[in-house]
Order: structure tokens, then C-alpha cells, then sequence
């Protein structure tokens, strides 16, 4: 199976495309584009991986052809490894991760000394410097690029620093560093209880967290590398967990994807979605800046009624987490993130974060002293639809002509992002947005987002049939 390379990352399945071979080129390619990008002989580099069964093997792999300053992280969450990436001041860092993919996959993010996801441009060169050596056998490969970094002075500096406990601790310190003591205070005495469900993944250490703030915790699939749901957090994986709510009277249930930087929140209602989180917070932390907000273009119209409400910027970008957090930066921005793929971005942190976004939720329940149901009914009504359609990649520019020449006829406006990313249609109070997946194969994505139920119906209905003609 051919590898997935986006400026999100590099996913593959394990020994199907994605091997050790492939995995010390790709290393290698990145580790040169940092070394050029800084002028640098010698790199820092921070190393954590996700639970999946050929973690390990990947790893090994790796640190073996490095002759690199390593701090190994062991299981770390991409949050966790991004915030290491900046406290122990790395010049880069490398997430073995295929994030929501089932457990066969895996792959690689790559960091810049931010924390943050490689830019755009850095990843482009990652990529075609690994295009170049791809097809070179291993001796030629190890010969002519790999092994003009083992000099025996590199050799006998070489480091692998192993910080397992004591990242975990840093990370959980970064988490409750947001929050005031009075809010840490008010979180404790609140008692509240929550079902954790991280399904065997980087979740786990969120329960580190929780009990310093005194919340109770009952753990489903707590036991690293054991998946007993589907990988990806969506309503159907977790449908199950609300049955766990009315047995011990429990706040809500949490869901975490593998690397955690997702967390799908689950009430007796049903699952909320990622544009209910990031309203909730959003809410709370805009009545402190006046700085704007950004979000990606996939996101709820109920963000922007959000922004409205307190006068700031409404910024949107292309989808890509990178994307986000860059114009983030550049704007100085305290909120961000994707409510497509319940990605919530709080500065300083450079990604999105589950266990940040899940105590942020506990903050703001505990501080208003509401439900979370009754929390979700208070914000603007939108009615967000998902589908996804399976299309061969080989027809990708006629779908997109189809696409556009549809709703063209139809006169209303159309906002495309270049030959290869995304395509809004844009109606009164309702957008339909379309893309191609850059981590499934031969998957493109639909959004509709309305603030009328009825017409968000007709709109996906409208859109799926015309994609299937």
C-alpha cells in the first residue's frame, strides 16, 4: 500500500509501505532539512511514540541511525511531545504516530523547535528529499547519504536520554499551568466524575491530571496497546459509553483517539460535536483578549456567532492543524483550532490537545456550576453534518470540476483552495465544504453546516447524490 504524505505527516501500514528502511530515509531526509534550516552539524531531538504494536520496531529503527542527541519520551500523546520539544529546548522532534488510523498503521509528525507541526514549505523538502533516495538500494543509500553522519567523534558523542517519568510529570505540570488556583480549587471541591475511555492509548496519561484536581475517574481500556474499539473517536466507537453515565452518575464520558490529540465528549444526550467544544471555550477564553480568533474553513458558523459576541476577529484558514497555528502565531492569537475534528488550540500550546480541551470542559462545568448538556443548549444553534464518499484518486480533478460547475450553475459562490485542497460553497446562514482526505486513501470528505436542520439535510442529501451520478 503506497505511503500518505501531506504536511500533516507520513502514515502507512506497517510492513505494507511503511517499514524500517522507510522509516530511516524519512528520518534522515528530516533530520537534514533541520540541519540546513539552522545551520546546524548537530541536532537536539525529541522522540515519542503513540501505542501501536510496531511502535518499537519504528523506534529502534530510528535511534539506531541517528547520531543525534535523543531524548526519548517512550509513550508520550502529540501534545505531550510537542510541549517536550519546547522545554527541553530540542531543535526538533519526531512523533511515531498514525493518530486516529486503526492500530496496523503508523507513521511519523514531524516537529519544528516550536513544538509545532512542520510548515508547509519544511515538510515539501522533507518529502522530495525522501523522493530521491527512496529507490536507492540500502548500500547505496547507506553509502552516499547515512553513513557520512557516523564519524567516530559523533559516534562516541551520540545520546539517547530516556525521560519517561519525569515528561509525564513536566506535561501534567504545562496542562494545570493554563488554570488559576482558584479555578484548580474550584475544579477539586466541584466533585465531579467522568467515564475515560483513551481505548489503550497516549490517553491514559490523562488520568495523571485528573487526580491532582481531584476528579474521579472511571477508566474503560486503560491498558497501553489494547484496542477494543475502533481507533478514531466518532459516535458510533462510542456510543457504548454512554450507558456507563446513569450507573454511577457520571458528568460526561470521555473518548480519545491514539495520540491524543483529539477527545470526543459523550452525554446522555449523545456525543457532542468538536464545534461544541470549541464554542465552550472559546466563550471562556475570549472574555480575556481581544485578540482574533482562527479556525480552519471547515469549521461551524457557530464559532464566528462566538467572535461576533465579543467583538473579535473572525480568522479562518485551510484545513491543516499547521496551518492554523500558524496564522495563530502570526496574529497572536489565544484561541484557535478546528471544530471539524474537535481540535482546540490554546496558545501557548502549538497543537491541538484532548487533555488540555477535557480539562478546559471540567473548568468551565465547575466555574458555571451547570451541566454540560445545559452548557451546549446556551450556544448558537447550527446543525453540522459529515459524510465521507468513496472516490477514486485517479478521478480527482473531475470530481472537482463537477463540483464546482454544480453549484456554479446553482449561483452561489464558491471558495476553492488551490488544485489539491479544499472547496466551500457558501450560502446564507449554510456552507457546503468538500476534500479530498490526506490520511485515507480514495476518501472525499463532505461538511454542511446550517443554522436550520431541515435544509442541512437537504443540502448533505443534495451533495452526496450529486457526487454518486
Amino acid at each position: 500500500m503506497p505511503l500518505m504524505e501531506s504536511f500533516s505527516g507520513i502514515r502507512g501500514v506497517h510492513d505494507d509501505g511503511l517499514n524500517e528502511q522507510v522509516a530511516i530515509r524519512y528520518i534522515y531526509a528530516f533530520s537534514e532539512i533541520i540541519k540546513k534550516k539552522y545551520n546546524k552539524k548537530k541536532l537536539k531531538i525529541i522522540v515519542g511514540t503513540d501505542t501501536r504494536p510496531s511502535r518499537e520496531i519504528l523506534k529502534d529503527a530510528i535511534l539506531e541511525s541517528l547520531t543525534e542527541e535523543v531524548t526519548d519520551l517512550g509513550i508520550a500523546s502529540t501534545p505531550m511531545t510537542e510541549f517536550c520539544v519546547r522545554h527541553y529546548r530540542a531543535d526538533c522532534g519526531i512523533i511515531i504516530t498514525a493518530s486516529h488510523n486503526e492500530p496496523y498503521w503508523n507513521g511519523f509528525k514531524f516537529l519544528d523547535k516550536t513544538g509545532g507541526i512542520l510548515e508547509v514549505k519544511d515538510m515539501d523538502k522533507v518529502i522530495n528529499l525522501y523522493s530521491k533516495i527512496k529507490k536507492l538500494s540500502n548500500k547505496e543509500f547507506f553509502d552516499k547519504f547515512l553513513l557520512k553522519n557516523f564519524t567516530k567523534e559523533k559516534i562516541l558523542s551520540k545520546k539517547v536520554l530516556k525521560k519517561y517519568e519525569e515528561s509525564n510529570k513536566k506535561y501534567a505540570d504545562f496542562v494545570l499551568s493554563f488554570f488559576s488556583d482558584k479555578e484548580k480549587n474550584t475544579i477539586k471541591s466541584s466533585k465531579l466524575k467522568i467515564v475515560m475511555d483513551p481505548n489503550g492509548g497516549t490517553g491514559i496519561i490523562a488520568k495523571l491530571v485528573l487526580y491532582r484536581l481531584k476528579v474521579k475517574v472511571k477508566g474503560i481500556n486503560m491498558d497501553y496497546g489494547i484496542f477494543n474499539r475502533a481507533v478514531e473517536p466518532t459516535e458510533d466507537s462510542l456510543v457504548y459509553l454512554s450507558n456507563y453515565l446513569g450507573e454511577g452518575n457520571y458528568d460526561f464520558a470521555a473518548g480519545f483517539d491514539c495520540d491524543a490529540d483529539r477527545v470526543e465528549i459523550v452525554t446522555r444526550n449523545g456525543m457532542l460535536s468538536g464545534n461544541h467544544l470549541l464554542a465552550l471555550i472559546s466563550d471562556e477564553v475570549l472574555k480575556k483578549t481581544k485578540k482574533p480568533i482562527v479556525v480552519n474553513n471547515a469549521t461551524s458558523s457557530m464559532i464566528k456567532e462566538i467572535a461576533k459576541k465579543h467583538k473579535v476577529r473572525y480568522v479562518e484558514t485551510e484545513v491543516g492543524e499547521t496551518k492554523v497555528v500558524s496564522k495563530m502565531q502570526s496574529l497572536n492569537s489565544k484561541i484557535g483550532g478546528e471544530g471539524s475534528s474537535s481540535g482546540v488550540i490554546i496558545n501557548p500550546s502549538r497543537c491541538r490537545d484532548g487533555i488540555l480541551t477535557l480539562v478546559y470542559i471540567l473548568k468551565i462545568i465547575a466555574t458555571k456550576k451547570k451541566k454540560i448538556e445545559n452548557l451546549v443548549r446556551e450556544l448558537p444553534s447550527y446543525y453540522n453534518l459529515k459524510n465521507k464518499v468513496t472516490v477514486s484518486s485517479k478521478k480527482h480533478l473531475t470530481i472537482r470540476k463537477k463540483i464546482i460547475d454544480f453549484y456554479k450553475k446553482k449561483k452561489h459562490k464558491v471558495k476553492v483552495s488551490g488544485t489539491e485542497g479544499s472547496i466551500k460553497v457558501i450560502m446564507k446562514d449554510s456552507f457546503v465544504w468538500f476534500r479530498t482526505s490526506k490520511t485515507e486513501a480514495n476518501l472525499l470528505r463532505i461538511i454542511v453546516d446550517s443554522n436550520n436542520k431541515e435544509k442541512s439535510e437537504k443540502l448533505m442529501e443534495e451533495a452526496t447524490k450529486m457526487l454518486k451520478k
